[in-house]
């Protein structure tokens, strides 16, 4: 994945929001921020909650992440506490002096739990957490306990708290030799130390949890360790000062904490979630918060991570900050996520109740994702369709049946369009297509109603493939610094009648591709080894386009056909996202080998196997392209061949692709495309914040040919098994055909079946396990053999 343009500065973008959300939580209240059409993300309201430290407690507790024993004390409490944990224990007190005894006897249960634990020490925090109220006490001294308690509970205000809990030691550090010898040689004896970890977590725009962030701080055992009192470092250097040199435990430790640490946020949501419907609907969402966690050692030599405490966003930044302030090149990465979401939900609500007006729907179930996308963003959807009978009819704001699929009046098309908007009083704020067949129209209707989009000369270079390779050969470059386009292009011979294929010996070396000039999704396409075998597949795929209305052909705009030149190489498709001529984002993939002769997808992979350098040549190549076509505003699918002297176009596709990337680029990316062409084309420029890479994910195509009767086994494998094991979290499965249909004239394609990992290898092994299992892996289709381009890098 490459971002190009120029982004955001995610720490100073955060300070301007921060300082005008923190100006108006000191002036504002609740009832205002209720008024707001945007929410101002934590407000004063929802900062209570992420204060009472016993909801933090038990919200930890039930995110099944380790804590220390509790028993809390809360005068004049303010609301219930729920808690089925024993080890967790609230106590309310309405009268300070009549709960004095009250409070002893639960003290001494307390104490005695813990003398079972062989728990030597305890700690007292009373007050809000800000006032820092903190004392430790020897497990045995229990009226120095109860004293601590007393004094803390007679400045308590309602709804404040004291919490007594178990102490964490921190886990002793291993010898190292270095030091031992200048403790001896010098005659000091080095100070008990104790370090505190502290996770950054931010909520992503999807509404996943991202640790962004774990910084250290190490400081002597007999004091509190908090930012003022420490200097911040890594996780690593703490882990390797304490003496851990080993490499994979302590990625180890790093993956635990940031699950546990995500995991607390995750369950935090879901309460957050529950306020608001209880309080009619608080307009707030928690963006960030900090976990911190004392290390600890089991007694099988294990570590674990104790949560000790929750902080809300205006705690953490400061520490996060001091440590990014040293390392520059971090700078900003801890708070990256967090405006990425806030961003992300002010587009939101930009778009919130636009009226789009869609040109064409599409077919099957192919587009299915684009209603369910218009549902979660409160799209007003226009669709405009031949058919009557469409099955997103009622899945959509307005639904006018046009019959708009004779291709060669689009110009009428255009004028019948735009009547029916004026005489039914519609007015759009945006115009675009999901459908490939209808790009060209749909830049003549952008062109009439003056929306941003493409003009008709370059949606109909795009549209033809002989004419995009045309193009680059005849693009030329002002800039020294960038590539000839010319290099990009295969030589092709155009192929209108059968007359055509004679002779073409001459002009393009053979084994040569035989393709549709409109096609999509590769039908239509394949390879030839000379002139007979051309003339061949010509008549008959002319034939198949006779007898077919299958739109994925591109019937439509004519049967021409051209050869083009084989590129030795691997393939890969670039979705890229473009505003006014500048490419916004691209997020590469990689696919695997084909089954010749024809060129249907096999396998994918994302993020890319590539190394950087030629992923960077990739998206200049998408760049040059695309500006020699003409294209500026939208997000279209390129496919390249990775040829060994450079990228070399295959085709661009000018509309959000339809197949499984755009869920894929959510997945990975937490970036929907979809959402930024809703915003392109209602002249929205997005701020595009891609995440680094989650996961890594690898997939592979069912066919019709290869996989009807493997997918027909009654309880073993068939479309709906498939659809129950994508539910339960074993295959993410992208369905393209509800039904399957066997002798067709044609290959087709069934579904996609795919697995995350967290590497590449990860991913291979458990994709090959799962087809396999569901007989996806079979003679006529070698899964091991598809997968094998995917290969990891080391040294990236």
């Amino acid at each position: 994945m490459v971002v190009l343009g120029e982004p955001l500065t995610c720490l100073n973008l955060y300070e301007e929001i921060s300082d005008v959300r923190l100006h108006s939580e000191s002036h504002t209240s609740v009832e205002f921020e209720k008024k707001l059409d945007c929410p101002l993300g934590v407000t004063q309201d929802l900062m209570k909650y992420l204060d009472d430290r016993i909801l933090t407690r038990i919200l930890v507790a039930d995110a099944g992440v380790a804590f220390p024993d509790t028993l809390a004390f809360v005068f004049r409490s303010r609301m219930p506490y729920y808690s089925e944990r024993n080890n967790i224990s609230v106590v309310t007190v309405d009268d300070k002096e009549d709960g004095k005894e009250a409070t002893k006897k639960e003290l001494d249960v307390f104490i005695s739990s813990l003398s079972t634990k062989e728990i030597k020490a305890v700690v007292v925090k009373a007050g809000e957490p800000a006032s820092r109220s903190v004392t430790y006490h020897s497990a045995k001294d229990v009226e120095n306990i109860y004293s601590a308690v007393c004094q803390g509970l007679a400045v308590l205000e309602d709804g404040e708290s004291i919490i007594v809990e178990a102490f964490c030691e921190t886990l002793k550090p291993l010898p190292v030799p270095h030091l031992d010898y200048e403790e001896q040689a010098v005659g000091i004896k080095s100070k008990a130390l104790s370090c505190t970890i502290r996770a950054v977590v931010c909520c992503t725009p999807d509404g996943n949890q991202l640790v962004s962030d774990i910084v250290c701080g190490i400081g002597h055992a007999d004091r509190t360790l908090h930012c003022n009192n420490t200097l911040p470092l890594s996780l690593e250097s703490f882990l390797i000062q304490w003496g851990l040199q080993n490499k994979s435990k302590i990625e180890k430790i790093r993956s635990m904490i940031k699950e546990k640490a995500e995991d607390i946020l995750g369950n935090w949501m879901k309460h957050e979630n529950c306020l608001n419907k209880e309080r009619g609907g608080l307009l707030a969402e928690t963006g960030i918060i900090g976990v911190n966690f004392v290390l600890t050692q089991q007694e099988a030599g294990s570590y674990e991570a104790v949560a000790v405490s929750v902080n809300n966003s205006r705690k953490i930044i400061e520490n996060t900050q001091m440590c990014e302030l040293q390392n520059p090149a971090e700078l900003g990465s801890s708070v990256r996520p967090l405006v990425a979401t806030m961003v992300n939900r002010s587009q939101r609500f930009l778009l919130r109740g636009k009226k789009i007006l869609l040109i064409g729907g599409g077919e099957r179930i192919r587009k299915e994702f684009v209603w369910r996308a218009a549902e979660e963003y409160n799209v007003k959807i226009i669709l405009i369709d031949p058919d009557p009978n469409h099955s997103a009819v009622k899945r959509v704001y307005k639904f006018i049946q046009c019959d708009i699929e004779d291709h060669s009046h689009d110009d009428e098309n255009t004028k019948k369009i735009v009547h029916l908007l004026r005489t039914q009083g519609l007015d759009v704020d945006g115009c675009m297509t999901v459908d490939e067949n209808y790009v060209p129209l749909t830049a003549l209707v952008c062109e009439a109603l003056r929306m941003l989009g493409n003009t008709p000369e370059a949606s109909r270079m795009a549209k033809k493939k002989s004419l995009s390779q045309n193009a680059l050969l005849a693009s030329s470059t002002c800039s020294s610094f960038l590539p000839k386009p010319h290099l990009y292009a295969v030589k092709i011979h155009e192929i209108v009648r059968p007359e055509d294929v004679k002779g073409s010996s001459n002009l393009i070396r053979y084994p040569a591709i035989l393709k549709p000039e409109y096609g999509a999704y590769s039908f239509g396409i394949h390879l030839v080894k000379d002139e007979k075998e051309c003339l061949k597949y010509f008549n008959s795929i002319q034939k198949t386009l006779q007898n077919t209305d299958e739109k994925a052909f591109g019937i439509g705009y004519g049967k021409e056909m051209h050869l083009a030149e084989y590129s030795l190489g691997t393939k890969h498709g670039v979705e890229v996202v473009m505003f006014r001529g500048k490419i916004l984002a691209a997020f590469i993939s990689d696919c695997g080998p084909t089954r010749f002769p024809l060129f249907f997808e096999t396998s994918s992979c994302m993020p890319s196997c590539l190394p950087l350098d030629k992923q960077r040549q990739m998206v200049m190549a998408t760049k040059q392209c695309v500006d020699a076509v003409g294209l500026t505003d939208g997000v279209y699918s390129v496919e390249f061949k990775m040829a060994p002297t450079g990228p070399k176009l295959i085709e661009i596709n000018e509309r959000v692709t339809g197949a499984h990337y755009r869920n894929w680029i959510r997945t990975v990316f937490e970036t929907d495309i979809l959402f930024l062409n809703f915003l392109i084309a209602c002249g929205i420029q997005p701020r595009v914040w891609p995440l680094e890479p989650r996961c890594q994910l690898i997939g592979v195509m069912c066919t019709t040919t290869a996989h009807a009767k493997a997918l027909s086994r009654p309880g073993i494998a068939t479309l709906e098994i498939l659809a129950e094991a994508h539910e339960k979290g074993e295959i993410i499965l992208f369905p393209m055909e509800s039904e399957l249909k066997e002798n067709e004239p044609y290959e087709n394609l069934l579904c996609q079946v795919a697995v995350k990992g967290k590497s590449v290898n990860e991913a291979k092994k458990n994709l090959l396990a799962v087809c396999r299992k569901y007989g996806i892996d079979n003679q006529q289709y070698p899964v091991e053999r598809f997968l094998s381009p995917f290969v990891e890098l080391s040294w990236q």
